[in-house]
């Protein structure tokens, strides 16, 4: 047995370095993307500046160009569109197999070529699957044993996430929170020292400051907490009709049989945007800076929330390359300012302006994705804002259980089953292979066998029980052991039934 805790602690040491690697390889792209980005978003204020006939023509061949170069990116690297959250958490569980160069290609392409054209997308969620796809490149190349490589991945996703967004703490709290739904040293710590080095080498190249320049100098004060109730009901409503309408969108988009007409509508409806909105246009990010600086009319913010509302599901219900986190962001902001519009003079809001886009952008999180410590520290990173916690966490609370109670189910865990349904990507030849990986579940109140001993329990096929940890101590289990709240059991696992075997510790 303690050769057995020996080896585990080497692989400890040996994932730590490797996280350096990672970190620094998946902080790199991410800087990389964010460059391309940067240099698209200028590019496509000259495109848009003048509507005249000159201008339609060329974005019309433009458009046509830039349609069939995504359209053979996606063909070669399928699992490039989208966010590529999804793909990464597939990856994680065996599900899927991402060809790393392709990937990398094609994010990169096709999203800078996209942002070019004004899809409404943003860059964090594929800064996360590069940042896997450099990982898993990475532990190929060094030649490391699947259990081990899978855990680089979920690094280099929490690394890209950092970088994308410079906050470490955010992207360790992904790799938990969203890939991987439980905890485990084994994701927690080569997460935590990736997302550092990657967020080092975006302050070396990009300047050492916040992803966004606003931040709150004056907290809202207690007999205004209400505020937040208000938002997190508003935004908790507007991320239920968001995360419907990509799957909406996904549908409208999957009935078109035709390439042709599909990308014709894609840029027909980017090129009228474009000319009729063009602050709608592109991630947000410049955007949702303007809209802290200045405070605008009620209809325009309106305007801008159903623009990137039902803009960004459309976009994103292509297929295309391109992230969601961004223009959520920018709706959620919009939702913030609304209530403050609505509440300004009469209520004495006004020198707490700041804090409504700021609780906003975590509440919308919080209904969107339903990871709500992801959407504290994430937008608290941001902004570079911690003094207001409270009202962060009350928004939240409100948002998530607003969008519970709609049943509508958190937009990553139904873009993962619907990319299940719709791909098996794992080969014949990799099934027989029967790639097998170690994984880490910690035993919560959700689980139904609890108190029972590992005779009573009908476990799902392919799995092996490597040892459990209790109160400090590790051993390996006989059949008559009993499973405890608060255990933390390795087991291995074939990656064909990983998510049958996920589930089942989840209690879900």
């Amino acid at each position: 047995m303690k050769n057995d805790i020996s080896n585990k602690d080497k692989l400890i040491f040996s994932m730590l370095i490797d996280s350096l690697m990672v970190g620094a390889l998946a902080g790199l792209f991410s800087v990389l993307y964010r460059f391309v980005i940067m240099k698209m978003d200028l590019y496509r204020s000259f495109l848009y500046k003048e509507f005249n006939l000159m201008s339609l023509i060329v974005l019309i061949v433009l458009g046509a160009i830039i349609s069939f170069i995504i359209y053979k990116l996606l063909k070669w690297a399928p699992l490039s569109g989208g966010s590529g959250i999804p793909q990464i958490r597939g990856e994680i569980l065996g599900k899927f197999r991402m060809e790393e160069v392709p990937t990398l290609v094609s994010k990169i392409l096709g999203g800078g070529l996209g942002n070019l054209m004004g899809f409404s997308l943003g860059r964090e969620g594929p800064s996360i699957q590069m940042g896997g796809a450099a990982a898993k490149s990475l532990g190929k190349i060094l030649k490391r044993p699947p259990d081990e490589l899978k855990y680089m991945i979920t690094a280099g996703a929490a690394a890209g996430l950092a970088a994308a967004f410079n906050a470490p703490l955010a992207g360790c709290i992904f790799a938990i929170e969203e890939l991987h739904k439980s905890y485990s040293k084994f994701v927690l710590l080569p997460a935590l020292i990736a997302s550092i080095t990657a967020n080092y080498i975006s302050f070396i190249i990009m300047g050492q400051e916040t992803s966004f320049s606003f931040f709150v100098t004056e907290s809202l004060p207690m007999k205004l907490i209400w505020v937040a109730i208000l938002i997190g009901i508003l935004t908790g409503l507007v991320g239920g009709v968001y995360n419907y309408l990509i799957t909406k969108f996904q549908d409208l988009f999957k009935k078109i049989n035709s390439k042709i007409l599909k990308y014709a509508l894609l840029m027909g409806v980017t090129i009228l945007v474009g000319f009729m909105f063009f602050e709608g246009t592109g991630g947000g990010h410049g955007l949702l800076e303007n809209m802290a600086r200045h405070r605008f009319a009620v209809k325009y913010i309106l305007a801008i929330l159903l623009v990137k509302l039902f803009y960004t599901s459309f976009c994103y219900g292509s297929g295309v390359q391109g992230g969601i986190f961004l223009p959520v962001l920018v709706i959620g902001g919009s939702c913030g300012a609304l209530v403050f519009a609505f509440l300004d003079k009469s209520f004495g809001v006004d020198a707490f302006y700041i804090n409504f886009i700021i609780l906003g952008m975590s509440g919308i999180l919080a209904s969107v994705v339903r990871s709500p410590i992801l959407s504290i520290i994430l937008v608290s990173e941001m902004t570079s804002t911690f003094e207001h916690l409270i009202a962060l966490s009350i928004v939240v609370m409100v948002s998530y259980y607003v969008a519970e109670a709609l049943r509508v189910a958190p937009i990553y865990d139904t873009l993962f089953e619907r990319q299940l349904k719709d791909k098996n990507l794992l080969s014949p030849k990799e099934r027989e292979l029967g790639d097998y990986s170690v994984f880490e579940y910690t035993i919560t109140d959700g689980f139904k066998y609890m108190g029972k001993d590992l005779r009573e329990i009908n476990f799902p096929k392919h799995l092996i029980i490597m040892s459990i940890e209790r109160d400090g101590s590790e051993f390996v289990p006989t059949a008559d052991d009993l499973i405890l709240l608060g255990d933390e059991v390795t087991v291995l696992i074939s990656a064909e039934d990983a998510l049958d075997i996920d589930e089942f510790f989840k209690g879900e």
